[in-house]
């Protein structure tokens, strides 16, 4: 069975996106989860973190002909606190859309 009962261990879960909504859907996604198997967890939205990138439209003398690009990279991060084991929270995050990046730590337990 995938919850194996153990002593409480701790995890931290970080969730990268460049698209929000996907990162709003999936968060939703498991607070539902969580809530439905009793897992206690702590959930923090990180800044957004923007790079701007500058390109020359023309190599030589046009210096005046510019495009900006900007890239918007979201985060959160979730501490779940449970009697879980590894595999579970592995397992749970297999479900989860393309553009969310997850790296997953067991800080205690």
């Amino acid at each position: 069975m995938l919850l194996e009962k153990k002593s409480a261990t701790t995890f931290e879960i970080q969730l990268k996106s460049i698209d929000k909504k996907s990162l709003f859907f999936y968060t939703h996604f498991l607070k539902k989860v969580f809530y439905k198997t009793n897992v206690c967890y702590s959930h923090t939205s990180l800044p957004i973190r923007k790079k701007r990138i500058t390109l020359l439209k023309s190599p030589h003398v046009n210096k005046s002909a510019r495009e900006q690009f900007e890239l918007r990279c979201y985060k959160s991060i979730w501490k779940i606190k449970s009697k879980v084991t590894y595999n579970f929270a592995k397992i749970l995050f297999k479900n989860k859309p393309q553009t969310v990046s997850i790296s997953i730590k067991q800080l205690g337990g």
